[in-house]
């Protein structure tokens, strides 16, 4: 006597804890690549800015010591004539060092939106 073996139905592979894992760290990895990219880019970008502002800075510092020796008469006599002059002067130089401080501010969102660009 023959007896119908009916065919073994195939149960579901287990699901092991590492392809849960697989597949809930590669989308987070993922996001948090470009969240650090994005982070990144941001800091570099407040570094330029705080780099350009001591550059600033240490340009700026030495006019206001030319500016104190001429107003105290360490430079020579004062005279009306040599303040104006020496205050013109100075002017002129500090108002170089801002306009070079504004053009490089202003180029700080085009290499800011160019690097993220660049990331994307």
């Amino acid at each position: 006597m023959t007896t119908l073996q009916l065919p073994k139905s195939k149960s579901p592979p287990p699901v092991a804890d590492d392809s849960l894992l697989d597949i809930w760290y590669q989308p987070w990895v993922e996001t948090t690549n470009s969240a650090v990219k994005l982070q990144r880019i941001w800091l570099e970008t407040v570094n330029d800015a705080l780099r350009h502002e001591l550059d600033f800075i240490s340009t700026v510092a030495p006019f206001y010591i030319k500016l104190t020796h001429c107003m105290t008469g360490l430079e020579g006599p004062q005279t009306p004539t040599t303040m104006a002059s020496c205050y013109h002067r100075i002017a002129g130089d500090m108002s170089e060092a801002t306009y070079n401080r504004m053009r490089r501010v202003s180029e700080l969102s085009d290499d800011f939106r160019e690097r993220i660009w660049f990331e994307l």
